[in-house]
């Protein structure tokens, strides 16, 4: 008896430990991606859409078979594994100072202005090895989208907003997390339909004046919006422990900065393949 008592002990203890195991899977956070994968997609859809065609074409080689938009969070997957990429897609730009400075902000050149500009000479460069090319394309698709996500380029001694506890509806998040998610899918639900509703938006004027400039340049555009419009709209300074209380509306309200955003990303992003890639 007490051997099939304790067989069916040690059963039972198996059991739990196996639905522990299955519990934890399931119920364990998963990490948010900077403009989530939406707000990536409608980039890339854009910018696909306002690529010459020799650039086009050589998209189309170099991604072998994908699209833009498929590879357009492949630099956020790869991450966890490729730890020395994290830096890449952010810079802190600490919300005190006047914009982008290269020797205080990104002195080790880790940071995604940097990497910006280092993907677009690789790309360009036709004597590297297809596979590296291309690994830079997708960097690139993937980090200006980045670079438009305003509380990537800026940073409140909150780790751009992460440590700042926010309430939005019956959701409790951070700060960050609402800008890379919820106000992307205030403008709709299928992220393809809003990128061609937004590129339809973008006059000529609009286009030609958006690429100019340099990356350094978008990246204090992105913190000066993240100051005035997210930042400059919150009581104190610094990580909360308390959370903040956000209107229902607050992400609906967000639209014109967060279209804006994302029209310039998918614009600029073009310019610079068109330019690569020539």
């Amino acid at each position: 008896m007490r051997t099939i008592e304790a067989r069916l002990r040690c059963a039972y203890v198996l059991f739990v430990v196996s639905v522990g195991v299955i519990t934890s899977a399931f119920f364990r956070p998963t990490p948010a991606f900077a403009w989530g994968a939406e707000g990536h997609r409608i980039v890339a859809q854009i910018a696909a859409h306002e690529l010459n065609a020799h650039a086009k074409a050589q998209v189309e080689t170099l991604l072998g078979g994908d699209s833009m938009a498929d590879v357009s969070t492949w630099a956020d997957t790869i991450k966890f594994h490729r730890h020395e990429t994290s830096p890449w897609h952010y810079v802190d730009i600490e919300i005190e100072s006047r914009g982008y400075d290269a020797a205080r902000d990104c002195p080790t050149g880790d940071c995604v202005v940097a990497q910006i500009e280092r993907d677009e000479r690789i790309l360009a460069d036709r004597s590297l090895a297809t596979p590296v090319r291309a690994e830079a394309l997708k960097f690139l698709i993937h980090f200006v989208g980045d670079l438009h996500q305003p509380l990537h380029c800026a940073d409140n001694h909150d780790r751009g907003g992460n440590e700042v506890k926010v309430i939005l509806g019956r959701h409790s998040t951070n700060l960050h997390a609402v800008w890379d998610n919820d106000v992307v899918k205030a403008l709709g639900r299928d992220p393809d339909t809003v990128a061609a509703k937004l590129e339809g938006q973008v006059s000529s004027q609009q286009s030609a004046q958006w690429q100019r400039g340099s990356v350094a340049d978008w990246a204090s555009g992105s913190f000066q919006i993240a100051r005035r419009e997210i930042y400059g709209h919150l009581n104190g300074t610094g990580s909360t422990d308390a959370p903040i209380i956000l209107s229902r509306d607050y992400a609906r309200a967000q639209n014109a900065v967060v279209s804006e955003q994302l029209e310039k990303a998918g614009v600029r992003l073009a310019s610079i393949l068109n330019r690569a890639l020539r």
